[in-house]
């Protein structure tokens, strides 16, 4: 289990007598400190930094390094003393966040300088050796500047960025900028290893997010030269011929209801003349009728093919002049003549 250091008040010492006593017992009074307490935390802090480094160290004694990291990291903030460094090191570490925890202990040696003791020194370093067979440096180069980057859906800066440390493995990058599409990648790094990313974002104009015509530019076409509409008149014609089978079909139906209801008529004994000839009567009545209906419906979906058949043979203005589409009806036959 990796040592633990508990905040002690400030020592305050008043000089009850000359000074090179008062230097002498405050000088004896730093070294048994030293010896028994932390350095990490044996400092002045205001009281509300203070009690958010209390509540960090009781949350890391019960193992909630998340809850001490969000106190250390408070504490820091109210009373950026360099020996709080030490603890947010300790702390990424048992959270496995590697990459903060070298940060943080690099900061800590960095900042605190001669005042670290030898001890503590030797075993930051060691840490920091091992720290750094566990982290990736990642080098972003977008091709857009003041686009904001998160790692991991923290956010590390602005491009142009420099080298970022990461904790190896499966990275998420993500490049946001105003007016350019979001960007989001997974990178794979290992330790030790120095991996550069080159990314180019996509301006939302590309991709119709806000492009907006430009009403300045004239049409290539004159406003006479410009590509005649499709007309409405074959969808008329599908609508009317889809109507028109629908009717048929159920005038079938009923033509069959009405078919078997005159056999019955037919086999009923006793029965009258005047039953069957109804009965016959309905029959066909609607057999009439679905006949009828039926070759409308032939006739509307031969309309309606050749119909889609000129329309699509429309071209540009340039077109080549085509004869016009006639109809043909003679004896026993109906026909189109025409160009399609």
């Amino acid at each position: 289990m990796r040592s633990r250091h508990q905040k002690v008040p400030s020592l305050l010492v008043h000089p009850p007598g000359p000074p090179h006593v008062v230097r002498g017992v405050a000088a004896g009074c730093v070294v048994a400190l030293a010896m028994l307490l932390s350095p990490a935390v044996a400092y002045a802090q205001p009281a509300e930094a203070g009690a958010a480094f209390d509540r960090g160290v009781s949350f890391f004694r019960d193992g909630d390094y998340e809850a001490a990291m969000v106190e250390f990291k408070k504490a820091h903030e109210l009373d950026p003393n360099w020996r709080v460094l030490y603890n947010l090191g300790q702390t990424s570490r048992e959270l496995r966040d590697y990459a903060a925890a070298l940060t943080s202990f690099e900061r800590y040696l960095s900042e605190g300088g001669q005042a670290v003791e030898a001890d503590r020194k030797a075993k930051v370093e060691g840490w920091i050796e091992e720290l750094k067979g566990k982290v990736a440096t990642l080098r972003l180069e977008v091709d857009v500047a003041d686009a904001e980057v998160a790692i991991d859906d923290i956010t590390v800066g602005k491009t142009p960025l420099k080298a970022v440390v990461v904790n190896a493995g499966r990275r998420k990058v993500s490049i946001t900028k105003p007016g350019y599409a979001p960007l989001t990648r997974f990178v794979d790094v290992a330790g030790t290893e120095r991996k550069n990313v080159t990314i180019q974002l996509s301006p939302l104009t590309q991709q119709g997010g806000e492009q907006k015509p430009d009403e300045s530019r004239p049409s290539p076409l004159a406003p006479n030269e410009q590509p005649e509409g499709a007309s409405p008149w074959p969808w008329a014609a599908f609508g009317i011929t889809a109507a028109a089978g629908t009717v048929t079909a159920v005038l079938g139906g009923l033509s069959l209801s009405k078919k078997a209801t005159f056999e019955e008529e037919l086999e009923k004994v006793p029965n009258t003349a005047t039953a069957i000839d109804a009965a016959r009567d309905d029959a066909r009545t609607f057999a009439i009728a679905a006949d009828v209906m039926g070759g409308v419906t032939i006739a509307g979906a031969i309309v309606t093919i050749v119909g889609f058949a000129v329309e699509g043979s429309k071209g540009t203005v340039e077109r080549e002049a085509k004869a016009p589409v006639r109809w043909m009806v003679g004896p026993g036959h109906i026909g189109v003549r025409g160009s399609f």
